[in-house]
């Protein structure tokens, strides 16, 4: 993998790593070309330290410490942080907001962690995207998503509130005020824009990163 080496600011998204193998090497390379601050808990920890890149904060429980500092000697300088706590996403969030950063791309299991639940409670502070499974999922917290698409891109859409209605554009099935009850899949009729607006409800959109990682 790439190594990262530019002064960058908390304005470019942060990559905080808790499952390594949650997207693939190619597509992590992506995320890391614009060199931005790399996150790594303990649980990603050993894998990460296999790619060859350049580790700025390591987010570990406090007993972990000690054993992990001489396997951190090469990335120096690191930041180590300790927690009491053992959910090291949550921790790692709360280190996000506190360094002001206003976005982050996120890699972790979403069935072996809390981190769409974390994904919605910090979004008034920063925008969030999680890559699993070469899925990336964004959080459309105010329910409006658009996007510039290629004919047959395919799209999940989960509802996150009860109550949530929403209209779609630009999808070979278009739905209008619709009731959004359980997860829907959309697929775009064509080459251009595409849309999903709601009552104001959030809304999780889901789609393969293989289309375009940075769209």
């Amino acid at each position: 993998m790439s190594s990262h080496h530019i002064v960058r600011d908390e304005q470019e998204p942060a990559l905080l790593i808790d499952d390594p193998i949650a997207l693939s090497a190619e597509y992590i390379d992506l995320l890391l070309e614009w060199s931005p601050t790399v996150i790594v808990t303990s649980n990603a920890l050993d894998e990460v330290l296999t790619w060859g890149i350049k580790i700025d904060v390591v987010v570990a429980e406090l007993n972990e410490i000690e054993a992990l500092k001489p396997k951190l000697k090469i990335q120096s300088p690191v930041k180590l942080l300790g927690f009491e706590s053992t959910d090291l996403l949550n921790a790692a969030y709360i280190f996000l907001k506190d360094h002001d950063h206003k976005a982050v791309n996120v890699l972790a299991d979403i069935f072996n962690s809390k981190v769409l639940d974390l994904i919605k409670e910090f979004s008034i502070d920063m925008d969030s995207v999680l890559f699993y499974n070469d899925q990336k999922w964004v959080y459309a917290k105010s329910g409006r998503f658009e996007k510039w698409v290629s004919t047959g891109q395919v799209f999940g859409i989960h509802p996150v509130a009860s109550g949530t209605f929403f209209t779609s554009e630009g999808f070979y099935t278009d739905w209008q005020n619709e009731l959004l009850l359980e997860p829907l899949e959309l697929t775009a009729a064509q080459s251009g824009k595409v849309s999903l607006v709601t009552n104001n409800k959030p809304l999780w959109v889901i789609e393969s990163v293989q289309t375009d990682i940075y769209k």
